[in-house]
């Protein structure tokens, strides 16, 4: 183990963190109007704990396990296999413990989910919101994220460089965001309440 890489990436996993706790909450949160601060500043912190829980599940194994080009395997299961207890020693993944590694992927994982609500701020139930976060998650984020980053992903044959995270969180959590946010739209341009919409089923 790299004691300085192992720093880095530490420090960076925080670093994560604390730009969905406070940052994006926050900003979200001063977007909306004064009566839907909480409940943003709630949907923000619960969709990031909830992609957390579902990361350390099976997230990251289908992510950043061997698998096929789309997805990986389920060796990872609840972190298994990452540690010893009994004699202390830890898997690694390059110069870092892949413990490390998993928790920094789990922030981005974390990130993505939360970045959408933008797109349907003061519009959703927040049940709805845990619903369509464990789905998209699952169909969507994992998937991008194991043929961009993970091993053998079909992107990443094929070349795909993804800097700062530019398609597997922002493209991806862009996409669904523009989606979530033209549905709600186009309900009003109808003059009928979104909520009531078969196209906005989050509601």
């Amino acid at each position: 183990m790299d004691k300085a890489d192992f720093a880095w990436v530490s420090i960076s996993t925080l670093l994560v963190l604390l730009m969905v706790m406070p940052g994006l909450a926050l900003f979200y949160g001063g977007l909306v109007r004064s009566k839907n601060v909480l409940s943003v500043l709630i949907q923000v912190v619960s969709v990031f704990s909830l992609a957390l829980i579902l990361w350390f599940a099976y997230g990251y194994s289908l992510a950043f396990t061997d698998g096929n080009a789309f997805l990986g395997g389920l060796s990872r299961l609840f972190f298994n296999g990452m540690q010893n207890v009994a004699t202390g020693s830890y898997e690694m993944s390059g110069t870092i413990p892949e413990l490390t590694f998993a928790s920094f992927q789990a922030t981005f994982a974390g990130i993505t989910c939360a970045l959408i609500i933008g797109g349907f701020a003061e519009r959703a139930r927040f049940s709805a919101v845990l619903v369509f976060t464990a789905v998209w998650m699952t169909l969507a984020y994992l998937p991008i994220a194991h043929m961009v980053w993970g091993p053998g992903g079909w992107l990443l044959a094929r070349g795909a460089l993804d800097f700062a995270g530019g398609t597997v969180v922002h493209i991806n959590a862009g996409v669904a965001a523009l989606v979530a946010a033209y549905l709600s739209a186009a309900g009003s341009d109808m003059g009928v309440n979104p909520c009531n919409l078969i196209t906005c089923p989050w509601r």
